[in-house]
Parts: C-alpha cells; sequence; structure tokens
C-alpha cells in the first residue's frame, strides 16, 4: 500500500510517461502524415522527366495516321493478307522486330502502337483505355489504313482487346493469334491489384525509372541474354512519355475481364493461342482452360519460354505462325529451327533477327509478378519503393516550388 508521500511522488512520473506516450503518437501522426503528403504530391502534382533525345535504331518503315481517337503510329511492311500486331503491356511495336520479317513475306504486316503506347498520342485526355474503348480505337485505326478485315495478333494485356473485337466486331477479323494474352475472368496477380489502387497506380508509374524498369522487365524473360541495354533504352524512351505512364496504370484500373470472358463461346475465328511454360506473368495454367473455352482454338505450349516468347524464340515462334496464318513451311531441324528449350541451332535462321547486334545483357533482378516492377509476389519491397521516391519526390518538390513562382 502507497503511502499519501509516495503517491505524489509517482504522480510526475506517471505525467511524464503519458506525455511521452503523446509525443511518440504525435510523431508517428506527423510522419504518416509526411509520407501521405508525398505519395499525394507525385500522383498527382510531380511529373517525372520524359526521355526526350532518345533515337530508335530499328530500321523500320515507319508512319502515323490520324483518327477521331488518336494519331497511331505504326509499321507497314510487306505485301498480302493484312495482319495487326498489338504489342503487351509497357512495350510497342518494336517487340515484333524479329516476327514481321518472317510474315511480311506472304502478308501485309501492320504493328500499331495502341492509344498509350509507343509513339501513339491521343485526341482526348480523358480516353477511358478500357477494354471496349481499346477495341473501338483499333477498329478506327483499321478503318483508317483502309483495311476492313485482318488476322490479329496481340500479346499479353492487349490479348483482352483482340478478344474483346473478335466477339463484338466478328466481322473484322479473320484470324486471330494470342501469345500469353489476358482473357480469362481470374485472379490477377498482386503487383496488378496494387496498381489498381486509387493513388498507389499513379504514384507507381511515376516513381518508376529505367533501372525499376529494366529490373522488372527481366521478369518477362526467360533467356536473359535477349533483354540487352539498347532492348531496355528501346522500350524506356516512349514509355517514360507522360501521356503512356498515364495509360499504363489507367488500362489495369479499367481493365474488365468480365466482358471478355463471358463471350469467348462466341468467338468464332480460327485462333492460336501460344504460351510459354515460363511464363509468371500470365499463368501457363490459364492455357487450356482458354483452349476449352474458344470454339475454334488450337493450343501451342512451348518448353523453356516465357512471358515475350516471341521475344525468348522468335525463330520457333515465328514457324508456328507462319503455318497458322498462311505461308510456305519455315526452315525446321537443321536449317534454324530454334530448339524448344531456347537454344539456337547454329544453321542460318529462317528469320532476320537484329539480335547478334545487341549489346551486353543487363544485368537485372527478375520480377515473377508484373514485368516492370521490382521484387516478387506480395513482395513489400515494391511499397519499400513506393514510400521512400515519394519522400523524396515530394522534398524535392517543397524545395524547388518557390523557384517556380
Amino acid at each position: 500500500m502507497l503511502t499519501e508521500d509516495e503517491n505524489v511522488g509517482r504522480q510526475p512520473e506517471t505525467i511524464r510517461r503519458r506525455r511521452g506516450r503523446r509525443r511518440v503518437l504525435k510523431g508517428v501522426a506527423a510522419l504518416l502524415a509526411c509520407v501521405v503528403a508525398a505519395i499525394l504530391t507525385v500522383a498527382y502534382v510531380w511529373q517525372p522527366p520524359e526521355e526526350r533525345d532518345f533515337h530508335s535504331s530499328w530500321s523500320v518503315d515507319s508512319h502515323f495516321v490520324d483518327t477521331p481517337v488518336a494519331r497511331f503510329h505504326y509499321t507497314k511492311t510487306g505485301n498480302g493478307a493484312p495482319v495487326v500486331l498489338l504489342p503487351g503491356g509497357t512495350l510497342w511495336s518494336y517487340t515484333y522486330r524479329d516476327t514481321i520479317p518472317a510474315l511480311a513475306n506472304h502478308h501485309t504486316v501492320y504493328a500499331v502502337d495502341p492509344p498509350g503506347y509507343g509513339y501513339t498520342s491521343v485526341h482526348d485526355e480523358d480516353f477511358s483505355y478500357d477494354v471496349q474503348a481499346m477495341a473501338d480505337a483499333l477498329s478506327s485505326f483499321m478503318d483508317a489504313v483502309g483495311v476492313p478485315r485482318a488476322s490479329i495478333l496481340a500479346h499479353s494485356l492487349n490479348g483482352s482487346v483482340a478478344l474483346y473485337l473478335a466477339e463484338t466486331r466478328p466481322e473484322r477479323v479473320d484470324k486471330l493469334v494470342l501469345m500469353a494474352p489476358l482473357g480469362l475472368n481470374a485472379q490477377v496477380n498482386f503487383n496488378l491489384e496494387l496498381m489498381r489502387a486509387p493513388v498507389i497506380g499513379e504514384a507507381m508509374t511515376k516513381l518508376m525509372g529505367r533501372s525499376t524498369f529494366a529490373s522488372g522487365l527481366s521478369g518477362a524473360y526467360a533467356r536473359g541474354q535477349r533483354l540487352t541495354s539498347r532492348v531496355v533504352d528501346e522500350y524506356w524512351a516512349p514509355l517514360s512519355r507522360r501521356s503512356n505512364r498515364k495509360a499504363m496504370w489507367k488500362q489495369v484500373r479499367m481493365l474488365d475481364l468480365s466482358l471478355v470472358d463471358r463471350k469467348l463461346g462466341d468467338i468464332r475465328a480460327p485462333t492460336l493461342i501460344l504460351w510459354g511454360d515460363r511464363d509468371t506473368f500470365v499463368s501457363p495454367e490459364q492455357a487450356n482452360r482458354l483452349r476449352r473455352r474458344i470454339p475454334a482454338s488450337t493450343l501451342r505450349m512451348f518448353p523453356g519460354l516465357g512471358h515475350v516468347l516471341h521475344e525468348d524464340a522468335p525463330a520457333l515462334v515465328n514457324r508456328e505462325l507462319v503455318a497458322f496464318l498462311g505461308g510456305p513451311p519455315m526452315a525446321s531441324g537443321r536449317n534454324g529451327q530454334e530448339s524448344a528449350d531456347g537454344s539456337s541451332l547454329r544453321h542460318g535462321s529462317a528469320v532476320r533477327s537484329d539480335s547478334a547486334a545487341y549489346a551486353r545483357p543487363v544485368q537485372t533482378v527478375s520480377n515473377p509478378v508484373f514485368p516492370w516492377l521490382p521484387g516478387g509476389r506480395g513482395n513489400p519491397t515494391v511499397l519499400r519503393l513506393l514510400v521512400r521516391k515519394s519522400v523524396w519526390a515530394w522534398l524535392g518538390a517543397v524545395v524547388t516550388e518557390p523557384r517556380c513562382r
């Protein structure tokens, strides 16, 4: 039992402890407020620099065409039945640099940058980037270049656009090729969900730098030597554009795969599905499910290839494309076929490739979730990077703001 004097003596100590706890709580609250302010500043105020001085070394016949939706950048190569190529998320038509020569012998190949990709510019900053709007944009591009009907080849995220076009405008699609597409209404990976979150998606895309992009992109390749500094530069330059960063999070956020999934059975176009069994972005487990849902479809699974299977082993993938889309059989076996494990035979390839001119491979850390993000599935590295870079960007904005007045 404490005496009255002892109780009085302990009161100041109790008060000091309470005050100490309050100071800690206030400090934590202030820190959280700073972090939130930093993230909000990055998401809605700060703008990262763009890579304006880059000049692509890709030698190709490049064109632009205006439509009500956008000023489309595209390449046109070859003669014959038209084939339209759509790149995967964060990429542009450069991804088909080894595909175009193989198809151009018997096709007119249009490799197009969709809205928010590559060097295409949308006319309306409020363009929605949902699957309906993207399919409408593709249809407007085909109208502008005078192609009423074509075979469509699409990769990854824009596989959903090609599928939706085939479902809703079957008269425009001759044949359909899907490479590791998003099409089933299945659970998406952690980082994709994170990107859909308001504020977080905006901040993530703005804070992404070249090194972060290169590190994450490596996860899309099973053959790491295919990803070089030159390849990273080709992809990073257009992706660094303000409009393309915005499109990145917006297309992911607006993506409603249920619109695509529920009409898969309505597709009548002959369909070829290509998938690498080492794909860590879109699970290869979806391949057979998708094949069963599309009536006239065929699945080709490639052992040892990753998400960008057409870049991992172009000659091997091109042989399947030429056989399906039409054209003479490509060289196989000892005349230049790439083996399923990704190795190349020494004899001449049937596809002209610029891979021999590539520089040394980029030293990167693989990301098994979303091609440009660091870390792994649910890895807190993403969140740590977001907070750290947001704080620094916010401090930079605060320091430089008086100079802007």
